[in-house]
């Protein structure tokens, strides 16, 4: 189930991640060659280019494997005859710092609701909701580790 799960992730996120950067490689050199040959300058472009930046990142993150530590969890838990259990307690942990996570991240979205862009008039709070998804699909990827980890009681890579 996980590798599905990994499967769809890597496919939509790495094909919108290259999307991103396709878009910030053109509305850059739209924006130089404006610029400096013609003299004109857009300047909603700036503000354009960091959301799309934040974008590409996070869908970047989205299609790597997760940080983690494999000494502690590989190479040390494995041969450890109830390895799994103590696998399963850095699950939890990462939940519960995930979930954290995710909490300052829809408080600093709140927060910023009201304020906008002042060239590309959309609120702010949009900067921040790549880090929301993208923590929350983390989350989801751990909770599908767990139960497959739960079922075969075996300690593998994430």
């Amino acid at each position: 189930m996980i590798e599905q799960y990994e499967k769809f992730v890597n496919r939509t996120f790495l094909s919108l991640g290259c999307l991103f950067f396709l878009v910030i490689v053109v509305m850059t050199f739209v924006q130089v060659i404006t610029r400096y040959v013609v003299n004109i300058s857009f300047p909603w472009a700036e503000e354009f280019l960091r959301f799309c930046y934040t974008w590409m990142i996070l869908f970047g993150i989205l299609t790597t494997t997760q940080i983690q530590v494999p000494l502690l969890r590989i190479m040390i838990f494995e041969r450890l005859k109830y390895g799994w259990i103590l696998s399963s307690m850095l699950y939890i942990v990462m939940l519960i710092c995930l979930f954290i996570l995710v909490k300052g991240g829809l408080k600093l979205y709140e927060m910023n609701v009201n304020s906008y862009y002042s060239a590309f008039k959309i609120s702010i709070s949009w900067v921040y909701v790549p880090f929301i998804i993208c923590l929350s699909l983390e989350m989801i990827r751990i909770i599908i580790a767990f139960v497959s980890l739960a079922k075969i009681k075996k300690v593998r890579e994430l």
